[in-house]
């Protein structure tokens, strides 16, 4: 899998379902061996990462509805190249174009 400069997000309501997929695109980017290795580096939230100093965003819930701020910041590492990669149940339509959805019938989940 190639990285674009966009937010890869795991869409899916479900959040097993969504922590999987975040594995096997972790796993496909070359983050981590195994998908057992990639659940070990998933943060539950963006919250949870100090995104001024972060290599890369992985996160298993977020809301593009939430902070703006948050959201621009997010899009500023993408384009800079770094992995942004995030679960999310849905992708508002305002924001689909800064993102790569991945949905689980492409992994056959």
């Amino acid at each position: 899998m190639k990285k674009q400069n966009k937010i890869i997000v795991a869409v899916s309501p479900n959040d097993d379902i969504r922590r999987e997929l975040l594995a096997r695109i972790t796993v496909d980017l070359g983050f981590a061996l195994t998908p057992g290795d990639a659940k070990k580096i998933i943060r539950l939230s963006v919250d949870d990462i100090d995104l001024d100093t972060a290599y890369y965003v992985l996160a298993l819930n977020y809301t593009f509805r939430g902070a703006v701020v948050t959201n621009q910041k997010l899009y500023e590492l993408a384009a800079r190249g770094l992995a942004v990669i995030v679960g999310a149940r849905a992708i508002s339509r305002e924001y689909q174009f800064l993102c790569e959805a991945h949905y689980p019938s492409e992994y056959g989940l």
